[in-house]
């Protein structure tokens, strides 16, 4: 195995200072972790588990976050398809001995339209409500979804 040089030890002190993880130094200065681990002891470096349990807790804020947005979205959309329901069509397409293009103002949606919409509408609500689920948590500070799969005895 090689020797870890001066500048290996610099650069080493410089990503350990920049809150880079053991293995993430690893795959950068080309070297396994058992190494990095080896010599960032002799150093004096520890990669103390409060920094990576922060930064976890922050990606699961920022994904948090993402979900209520998308929840609010997917409600959005669904207020929108259903308001759509009770406006007027416009419904075109080619026909006649010409093949000549015409359109035509329906005052609503023809029925297989309506239906296609209120699948959309239910899909939205659906995965808003899932979205809803996975954020939720009970008393015990399990997710709901959770609870409910040891309800049906499984997990």
């Amino acid at each position: 195995m090689n020797r870890f040089t001066k500048a290996e030890e610099k650069k080493l002190r410089q990503l350990h200072s920049q809150g880079l993880s053991l293995n993430e130094i690893a795959r950068q200065l080309h070297r396994s972790s058992s190494t990095i681990g080896k010599y960032s002891k002799q150093l004096g470096l520890s990669f103390a588990r409060a920094r990576t349990k922060n930064a976890t807790k922050a990606k699961q804020a920022d994904a948090a976050a993402l979900r209520a947005d998308l929840k609010l979205r997917l409600l959005h959309e669904a207020v929108l398809m259903l308001d759509s329901l009770h406006k007027p069509f416009l419904l075109g397409g080619l026909g006649g001995k010409d093949n000549s293009y015409n359109e035509h103002v329906m005052p609503s949606p023809p029925p297989a339209e309506m239906r296609n919409l209120m699948t959309s509408v239910g899909i939205a609500l659906q995965r808003s409500i899932e979205l809803e689920k996975v954020d939720q948590q009970s008393e015990t500070s399990v997710t709901v979804i959770d609870e409910y799969l040891r309800t049906l005895g499984i997990g």
